[in-house]
């Protein structure tokens, strides 16, 4: 059975470039999301950080930020700076 020969790497290089004109902020006073249109956001300066848990851990954690009506992002971000702050950083 023939195989397809696979496709070149610099055949997608037009389906990974950035678009030269990003979507336009939005004008004051209104909300971009409520009305479909595309959003800018400022580039994100944080790095990324991984933590091993175990499932049941992860998943208390979970539920926390259920319980809290919140993210697990932002209790983990809150936990770092109280740390931090502790500890003069």
């Amino acid at each position: 059975m023939a195989t397809k020969p696979r496709q070149k790497l610099t055949g997608l290089t037009g389906l990974l470039a950035t678009k030269p004109n990003a979507a336009p902020l939005a004008p004051a006073g209104l909300d971009p999301e409520a009305q479909g249109a595309p959003v800018r956001k400022e580039r994100d300066s944080r790095v990324q950080v991984l933590v091993r848990m175990t499932p049941a851990e992860r998943k208390a954690l979970r539920r926390v930020a259920l319980d809290q009506d919140t993210t697990v992002q932002a209790l983990v971000e809150d936990a770092l700076r109280d740390l931090l702050r502790r500890h003069g950083a």
